[in-house]
This record gives C-alpha cells, structure tokens and sequence, in this order.
C-alpha cells in the first residue's frame, strides 16, 4: 500500500501527542511535519507537499479555518477541534472528517478509512452495479403496493412501528424497521436521526443541529452529525 504523508498541526502538546501516537499505529501514514501554529504550518506548505493535514481549528495568529482557505482545492483536511460549532464553517473545503476531541483510535481510523474509500479508483464491476442499479422501489402499504422513485423522496421518518415515506406525490405508511429501509436507498439518502433518512437533493438551507428539507426542518442528533457533516462536505465547491 502506498504511504500517505500527513502533518500535523495542533497547538496543544496533549492533542498533538495523541494525533502522533494514533499515527505510529497505521503503518501506510508517514508522518512528515508537526507545527504548534498555523503560520509555521502555512510556511511549511509553501515549498513542500503533504497528502493530508491534520488540522487543529482554534490556534492563535492564524487558525484552522484561515489556513485552510490558503490552500489549493485538492488538499485533504481532517479537522480536529473541541468546538463542535465549528463544523458548517469547514463545510466549504473538501475536509475528509471532522474530529471532536479526544479522538478515539477508533474514530481515528473511521476518518482515514474514508481517505482512502474517497481516493480509491472505481473498479469496473463496482461501475457496472451502479449502472444497473434500479431508479425506484416497490412498498406495501397497507392491502396496496405502490411503486416509488427515489428521485422524488423527500425524506423518511419514522413512527413507531412504521415509517412515513413523505414523497412529491404524497405520504406512504409503510410496516417496516427504519435500519431496513437504510439498507435499501442509494448513495443520495443520509440518516441524520434515528427517526429520519433525507434524501440529499431537497437540502435547502442548513444551520446547527438543524436541515431545511422541502417544507420541514428536521434535527441531527449527535450520533449522525459527523456521517452528515462529511457528505455534505463532499458536494461544495
């Protein structure tokens, strides 16, 4: 496996230690620099390459964020910060992750898994599959079944023992467990709660703890904020 080089730039020594030590474990991560501020960082960068950043946002002189927006377009980021407020402001570079600390090793590893899943070419089988996916689905409800377009699924809630499809053509009651339906939508479905699935092209405005999706604004909980964080951090240009 190729080695990926990483740098690190945290102000923290404790945080900075422990980045360190979650990179020794991973042996394809070569790290190459370490700096406790952004304007050591951002000189560094200036004559040198570095596949990924491990990037601390609250740093004095020049922060996180500052320093991102120094940087070519195709840099990959993972944020690292204590401040989870600070994540729609990383929405508009391509980050990889966002980290909250303390950072897990196995949170750790969640985020470089995605470096490579985002990096990995595409097999032909795996486009092969993706063109003969199909574009709509079959559900009982009730003594009828009716037939839905992904395309027009709005979002997907859940009601106790059913979930509601709400759709552009109206609302479909459905008895079945919401982890069920996760598994059948395609790539442009995000679960942002346990009691919603929204479909990624009906977004219309997003602010903290909160989506705007065709008439509803519906919660992220804690537990999905991270996964949402980071496809929709994948779309901005």
């Amino acid at each position: 496996m190729r080695k990926i080089t990483c740098m690190i730039v945290e102000d923290e020594p404790p945080a900075m230690q422990l980045l360190e030590d979650h990179i020794a474990k991973v042996p394809y991560l070569q790290p190459i620099r370490k700096c406790y501020d952004g304007a050591e960082a951002a000189q560094f960068l200036s004559a040198h390459q570095c596949d990924l950043i491990f990037l601390d946002i609250n740093m004095p002189q020049l922060n996180g964020i500052e320093l991102a927006a120094m940087l070519p377009p195709y840099q990959k980021i993972i944020f690292t910060t204590a401040y989870s407020e600070h994540a729609l402001s990383s929405f508009e570079f391509h980050v990889i992750d966002y980290l909250l600390k303390p950072i897990s090793f196995k949170r750790f590893m969640q985020a470089i898994n995605k470096l490579q899943y985002l990096t990995a070419p595409v097999s032909v089988a795996e486009k092969q599959t993706t063109e003969e996916s199909h574009d709509f689905l079959f559900v009982k409800s009730g003594k009828q079944i009716h037939r839905i377009n992904y395309a027009g699924i709005y979002f997907i809630e859940a009601l106790k023992e059913y979930i509601a499809i709400h759709t552009n053509t109206g609302t479909v009651l459905v008895y079945k467990r919401m982890k069920e339906m996760a598994e059948q939508l395609p790539a442009e479905f995000v679960r942002i709660h346990n009691s919603y699935i929204i479909n990624l092209q009906y977004i219309k405005s997003i602010e903290p703890g909160l989506v705007e999706i065709h008439n509803a604004k519906l919660p992220i909980s804690n537990s999905y904020r991270d996964l949402f964080n980071q496809r929709i951090s994948n779309r901005l240009i």
